[in-house]
């Protein structure tokens, strides 16, 4: 039985896509179950319904387009203010949390690949995705899938996993924020502020709507051209010049060069690139259609199989970044919600730290979370890589 719409109808795929992931933002922003679902997991299951119901076919020459050109530019977008100067010296001691934390996925991924040894297949791709994302985001998620070339069987899941595991920690992490018994253990300082702080001024404050212009988004777009355009030519001159080998997968990497290229081009020219506005709302854009694209190709019945596994993945992971987070922060006598707010800027990234912040009353921690959440985008697919290649040596 054919498909309704046939792999040449390209416009009318593309519409599919735009209006699938346009859906997914709406339903994540306008109703409380799509917010608590997330919008790349509605994305994802639009888009397996519509394949599987045999509406979208599974393979089409525009799927590639986005996988092939939209991803790399997503990426520029999204790390457009990651000035290293600026985090370094706004961060203060939540930088130094967010490096126990970072610590912590880490440990988490390797003990994930050695429980989940022979019962998840590709079980290095599977972890090294999964430590990308949870020390820095959905960007380092597709980088390291894309680079491994994980199929959508096991990439949907992980995702629908990711989603999950990650708001229920987000639960947990502000009832820890709260508790009595932790802040008798623990420095808390922010929270003793923040108690008497108005949390809805606050909010207000740092989710007003921006102003975008035309110039914006031509200078975005241009900037991510560019730097994606540079990175890719020097990946095949790379990838000539070295030997095959765990160097070679790292430095020659496309996506480690778009972000080496970026975050070099936005500390230079800080200027420049600080007035831009709307990069973000752009490139996250371009994952969501990353992500529809992602659903489309995926068979729905072997994405639910390989759920249960994969949920223990990231809650192994997850459970590690906040454990080794708390015991290693006590011993260094760091706050309880530097802690806290870098296990959240690890597992869900820059804004998800800011709103945690903004929710506690943690105001002079907003902008740290955030940049600390940016600094864990530029790292978080190196360090994905490095377990990849790690796990598939110490667990053949």
């Amino acid at each position: 039985m054919s498909h309704l719409i046939t792999p040449d109808q390209t416009w009318l795929l593309l519409g599919f896509i735009l209006a699938g992931a346009t859906a997914s933002i709406w339903l994540e922003q306008q109703s409380r179950w799509g917010a608590k679902v997330g919008g790349p997991v509605l994305a994802l299951g639009l888009a397996m319904l519509l394949s599987n119901a045999r509406v979208l076919p599974v393979e089409a020459p525009v799927y590639d387009v986005v996988d092939d050109y939209l991803v790399p530019m997503a990426i520029p977008l999204l790390l457009l203010k990651a000035d290293l100067r600026r985090i370094l010296r706004e961060t203060g001691p939540t930088f130094a949390a967010f490096h126990v934390a970072t610590v912590g996925s880490v440990l988490g991924a390797f003990l994930a690949a050695y429980l989940f040894h022979g019962t998840v297949t590709r079980i290095a791709d599977v972890t090294g995705i999964m430590a990308a994302s949870y020390i820095g985001g959905a960007v380092n998620f597709v980088a390291v899938r894309n680079t491994y070339s994980v199929p959508s069987e096991l990439s949907n899941p992980l995702i629908v996993a990711d989603n999950f595991i990650m708001a229920a920690f987000f639960g947990v992490l502000i009832v820890l924020a709260g508790n009595r018994w932790m802040r008798r253990r623990y420095p808390h300082p922010h929270s003793l502020a923040g108690d008497a702080t108005d949390t809805v001024e606050l909010n207000a404050r740092y989710w007003q709507p921006k102003e975008i212009s035309l110039l914006d988004i031509a200078q975005a777009l241009a900037f991510a051209g560019v730097i994606a355009g540079i990175a890719m030519t020097l990946n095949r001159a790379l990838k000539a010049a070295m030997a095959p080998g765990i160097l070679q997968s790292m430095i020659a990497n496309p996506y480690v060069l778009i972000t080496f290229l970026t975050v070099a081009a936005t500390t230079l020219g800080r200027a420049k690139t600080q007035r831009i506005r709307g990069a973000e709302e752009l490139g996250m854009f371009l994952l969501y259609l990353f992500f529809f694209v992602l659903g489309v190709r995926a068979d729905l019945l072997e994405v639910i199989r390989n759920v249960p596994a994969l949920f223990g993945v990231c809650l192994v992971i997850a459970f590690t970044n906040l454990a080794f987070t708390l015991v290693v922060g006590r011993w260094l006598g760091m706050n309880l919600e530097d802690l806290l707010l870098s296990v959240n800027a690890t597992l869900g990234g820059a804004p998800s730290a800011a709103a945690m912040a903004i929710s506690r009353g943690w105001s002079d921690l907003v902008l740290p979370g955030l940049l600390v959440g940016i600094w864990g985008y530029v790292i978080g697919t190196t360090l994905g890589i490095l377990v990849v290649e790690s796990v598939r040596r110490l667990l053949p």
